[in-house]
């Protein structure tokens, strides 16, 4: 299939090198983002729509005559232009839309701009090529980034089985530092969709964020339920309806160990502290079945797959200072 896809490639690029005149081009663009709002070190997606109106076929190569891009322009709730933190751009290379063809595009535009202040963002994607005459411009699009309102928060110790950090660099370290207990915050936090809050989770320490996941929406007066156990797992009980529950554990790098719907019964699901040592048991209720007690929404699913991030898994983002705001997120 690739070897069909180059071959393309290099014939359109052979026609275009013949063409002694700029292609009068019609390219239409439309932009719309994959949520309204998003939660301060979310990764927030754009999906481009291109179609070709130019009556030609439309190649993106490496060859002088070929070369293109994909770009945004971002401005704050003050106008400001943001400026990019990297040169990369999109990977649009090897790309042909023939005459009529209409590609889709998902950008994690947060891996090109710095959107972590809290804020109204407006954002506009154009796309450029050697053989248009001009730019051709999406629709705007608008989207707010907030702090979010913390519901709940607690500080655990990293395991030591787990803790790299507190290992002795050399024999001569004082052993007494080793021992320092390194920590991480689970903090919980909601911003409103619409008349209703949507519950997330950061993990964080003082200097980096490790991970952020959306993992559920308000439903009624339900509360959910949070606690920690011996391992500094987090555990969530999360009310999907007054009958319905889900049951997550996370680790202290906010990756999902344990996933499980329970359903009331004559007894309530609830999360119970072993006092004696420390673990956390789901009392209660019984284990729902799937397609019977409930529908899986996979869209508040915290282990759902994200197929945006597929074409540039190859890209990794870096341990990240709080200050600058960047993060390092799983």
């Amino acid at each position: 299939m690739k070897m069909h896809v180059k071959l393309l490639l290099c014939l359109v690029a052979g026609i275009f090198l013949l063409l002694p005149f700029a292609v009068n081009a019609q390219i239409a663009i439309d932009l719309s983002m994959n949520r309204p709002n998003y939660i301060q070190f979310e990764k927030v997606f754009a999906k481009v729509v291109m179609r070709n109106d130019s009556g030609h076929a439309i190649a993106f190569g490496h060859d002088e005559k070929l070369q293109g891009d994909l770009l945004f322009e971002i401005r704050d709730s003050q106008n400001v232009p943001l400026k990019k933190i990297t040169q990369a751009t999109p990977p649009i290379v090897g790309t042909i839309l023939k005459a009529g063809e209409t590609k889709e595009f998902i950008v994690p535009i947060t891996r090109y701009y710095n959107i972590n202040t809290p804020g109204k963002y407006k954002v506009m994607a154009y796309v450029t090529h050697a053989l248009f005459k001009e730019e051709y411009r999406s629709n705007d699009c608008f989207f707010n980034v907030s702090e979010g309102n913390l519901l709940w928060s607690r500080s655990v110790g990293i395991p030591e089985f787990l803790n790299t950090d507190t290992k002795p660099k050399d024999d001569s370290m004082d052993k007494d530092k080793s021992k320092k207990i390194s920590s991480r915050l689970y903090n919980i936090k909601t911003i409103y969709e619409g008349s209703r809050r949507v519950y997330y989770l950061v993990v964080e320490d003082d200097n980096t964020v490790f991970s952020i996941k959306r993992f559920g929406m308000e439903i009624g007066d339900e509360q959910p339920q949070f606690d920690t156990d011996n391992f500094s797992r987090l555990h969530i009980l999360l009310p999907l309806s007054p009958r319905i529950f889900s049951y997550f554990v996370f680790d202290i790098k906010g990756a999902l160990e344990k996933r499980e719907v329970y359903k009331k019964t004559n007894t309530i699901p609830t999360l119970v502290n072993d006092p004696k040592n420390g673990s956390i048991i789901l009392a209660g209720g019984e284990l729902a079945k799937q397609g019977v007690d409930y529908k899986d929404n996979t869209e508040e699913r915290p282990d759902k797959p994200d197929k945006a991030e597929k074409p540039e898994t190859s890209d990794k983002p870096a341990k990240a200072d709080k200050a600058d705001k960047p993060a390092k997120l799983q």
